[in-house]
């Protein structure tokens, strides 16, 4: 596994918000907004929506991200977010270039004890995912739950730490995950490590 992209992400013990960095430098923040998330990257000030409302309802283990558009009327300028989905994890599984991929997962190669004892979570490549979309999976939750913990993958990141500890919560990525990394990284926050 060549890892290529990492992020640091930290909060304060005594805020809700957090900071995110890459290569020593603070490139974004995830700030509350009521139940959901609001990500702003510093370089271009684009701003997105992290929401655990997946496809239309509220899902453990999951968020979508939603770009901002912005209301004119004659009050000004309001934030309101797309009802687009850029970039959606479900139960832990996202699709990113026509490949599937699941946070947390149980890679090809490592035995169940040291994946079980370890402080890492890895990100993997599922091979021969059996579903087509992410949206078309109709299923009883805690059934599909135990049948997704049987995939197994190739590492192509790892995820470790809480964001209120000193080194943060770190995600490391392969290239092919770099264009999705800021995504990638703000989600494993908000599922593991915002404790």
């Amino acid at each position: 596994m060549r890892l290529v992209s990492d992020f640091i992400v930290k909060r304060d013990p005594n805020k809700r918000d957090a900071r995110v960095f890459s290569e020593g430098k603070e490139i974004a923040e995830i700030m509350k907004e009521g139940q959901d998330f609001r990500l702003v990257r510093y370089s271009d000030g684009l701003e997105w929506q992290l929401t655990n409302k997946v496809h239309g309802e509220r899902r453990p283990f999951s968020f979508s991200v939603r770009k901002s558009k912005e209301n004119r009327n004659d009050k000004g300028s309001d934030k309101e977010w797309s009802g687009d989905e850029l970039f959606v994890v479900r139960d832990q599984l996202f699709e990113h270039n026509g490949n599937y991929y699941m946070l947390a997962n149980h890679p090809e190669g490592k035995h169940w004890d040291e994946h079980v004892h370890s402080a890492v979570r890895y990100i993997s490549r599922l091979a021969d995912f059996p579903y087509l979309e992410l949206s078309k999976i109709d299923y009883d939750h805690q059934d599909f739950r135990d049948k997704i913990k049987r995939f197994r993958g190739t590492p192509v990141g790892e995820a470790s730490g809480l964001a209120i500890e000193e080194k943060g919560h770190r995600v490391h990525l392969d290239a092919e995950l770099e264009s999705a990394g800021l995504f990638i990284a703000a989600i494993s926050y908000l599922i593991y490590a915002s404790a």
